[in-house]
């Protein structure tokens, strides 16, 4: 009895030895043999775990994978904390006994061995850090810190946590890295009610590449801070928020994007703020649009249905990232932003666009769309600073609300023409102004003209006589000098009929025709060809 749990054999041996002895000595089963089998069967017995798995989670040992879980889920509910009323070392072993039965009932080559050879025929200590962790969350409902053992303690099983070597500080504090402060509401705050994209860095201070690149990390957040969320989660402190982003390994940095609903994006490149910088600004949402000619552009111009349009001359090959920023923050119907890249700084090699309108680069323009391809309204002459930009496109924007509506003759084009515009099922009334030249008195009268009837119920285009000198057949403008000569034209294009304002195109004479033909003027003239094509 003197022998330790662990010499159980040796104690065994020997009374089977002494109970042989007294076999060949012809010796009964008397007292003294009857109390040795009763030690031996005490001392067998009680190094043998007979743990009953099925009745843990009081379950028949015929019941199938379904009636298990269905069982373990009433269990593991009763005993959890939120829930038991015994004694919170009482619950939490009760807790890890139907965990650990439920491990081994659900696995089949677990539940074959156990019932074969009961739960000594399973490996010991078969709660792997990995099960041991999982039953730690679902029990306490946060992450572990450092790995996790269970034990057994006073005859209960007991969660022990290990916890990690080094320090735990945050290393981000007093830089331009948003540091995510430990509580969770911070989080869901920032991150899961996002209205903007982020940047996340998942860390711990006491990992030796976390702590090597945070130099890189604040460069990065130095040159985006005024325009992109660059932040970092100490996943030493903040083990449920890293546990719940499914981060096993650091630094990790996650792209949050916009959408809420999206999953982030994982950053798998070099670690350096070059690289990081590089990403970053290809992940941006951005609503500029890009234009590389005049066409494109007039195209665009014609899409403004109201703000101020905009558009950045650029030396860069894509759009830089505070232009994607503003375009995000001051998209339509709010502004309208569009940039041409590939400028040259230098002026040799102009895109162009940099060679119709004659700017600097890199330089910020509000363009009046009513010009062919838009006459620059504005220059933008400060530094090209986020927050100073804001401050002047939020003027324009105040500006075109008090002005209302966009006012500005759209270009009548192919596409437009066959998507219903001025088409033959057209019943709305069309102002044509034919354009021959570019007589600046000619367009700041169109200008007014269109800022007056900016609401109307009728379409203004504009369309280049030198491209489509059909439309002279059309209108039986054929025999007119057009060199130098615009023409204004009132089309009904269901009816097929047309008038054309014989005055001069200055701004009164221009005025009383539309309000004539609007008011029950006659359109005398019917169109000279079967289709009008463009």
């Amino acid at each position: 009895l003197k022998h330790p749990r662990n010499r159980l054999g040796s104690v065994t041996t020997c009374i089977r030895r002494e109970l042989a002895a007294m076999g060949r000595r012809g010796q009964g089963l008397g007292p003294r043999q009857t109390a040795l089998l009763g030690l031996a069967w005490l001392f067998v017995t009680s190094g043998k775990d007979t743990t009953d798995y099925y009745a843990t989670l009081d379950v028949g040992k015929k019941a199938d994978k379904t009636e298990i879980k269905k069982a373990y889920r009433a269990k593991s509910l009763e005993y959890h904390p939120d829930k038991c009323e015994l004694e919170h070392d009482v619950c939490q072993a009760k807790f890890i006994e139907v965990s650990t039965a439920y491990e081994v009932l659900s696995d089949d080559e677990k539940r074959k061995v156990y019932d074969k050879h009961g739960v000594d025929g399973l490996k010991e200590g078969a709660q792997d850090s990995d099960n041991a962790k999982a039953m730690f969350r679902q029990y306490f409902g946060r992450e572990p810190d450092g790995n996790v053992r269970i034990v057994r303690r006073g005859g209960q099983m007991m969660f022990v946590e290990e916890g990690e070597p080094g320090p735990q500080e945050n290393i981000y504090d007093d830089t331009s890295v948003i540091q995510l402060q430990q509580e969770e509401e911070v989080w869901k705050n920032y991150i899961h009610q996002r209205d903007e994209p982020w940047v996340v860095q998942f860390y711990k201070p006491n990992d030796d590449e976390s702590v090597a690149i945070k130099g890189e990390y604040v460069k990065l957040a130095d040159t985006f801070k005024d325009f992109l969320k660059i932040s970092a989660v100490n996943c030493r402190k903040q083990r449920n928020i890293c546990g719940q982003a499914s981060i096993d390994s650091f630094p990790a940095i996650r792209w949050f994007p916009l959408d809420r609903e999206a999953p982030p994006e994982i950053y798998e490149g070099p670690l350096t703020a070059k690289a990081l910088g590089k990403w970053a600004s290809e992940m941006m949402p951005d609503s500029a649009v890009v234009v590389e000619d005049k066409h494109q552009l007039r195209r665009w111009l014609d899409g403004v249905k109201s703000g101020p349009a905009v558009v950045l001359f650029t030396a860069s090959h894509s759009t830089p990232a505070m232009w994607k920023a503003l375009s995000t923050e001051f998209k339509p119907p709010r502004a309208n932003l569009a940039v041409v890249r590939r400028c040259d700084k230098n002026g040799v090699f102009k895109t162009p666009l940099q060679r119709d309108f004659d700017v600097t680069i890199p330089q910020v323009v509000h363009l009046d769309p009513l010009d062919e391809h838009g006459k620059i309204a504005e220059k933008y002459t400060f530094e090209l600073r986020k927050e100073v930009l804001t401050l002047w496109l939020q003027k324009l924007v105040m500006q075109a609300k008090k002005a209302g509506p966009a006012a500005t003759f759209k270009e009548w084009t192919t596409q437009s023409l066959e998507a219903g515009e001025c088409s033959p099922k057209d019943s709305q009334f069309c102002f044509l102004w034919l354009k021959a030249g570019a007589d600046p008195h000619v367009e700041e009268a169109m200008r007014k003209l269109a800022q007056k009837y900016r609401t109307d119920p009728i379409k203004m285009l504009w369309v280049n006589l030198e491209m489509t000198p059909s439309l002279l057949d059309a209108f039986a403008l054929e025999e007119s000098e057009t060199g130098h000569t615009d023409f204004f034209v009132a089309f009904r294009p269901k009816r097929s009929k047309f008038k054309v304002h014989k005055g001069a195109l200055r701004f009164e004479e221009l005025d009383a025709f539309v309000d004539g033909t609007l008011n029950g003027g006659p359109l005398e003239g019917r169109l000279k060809v079967p289709r009008i094509e463009l």
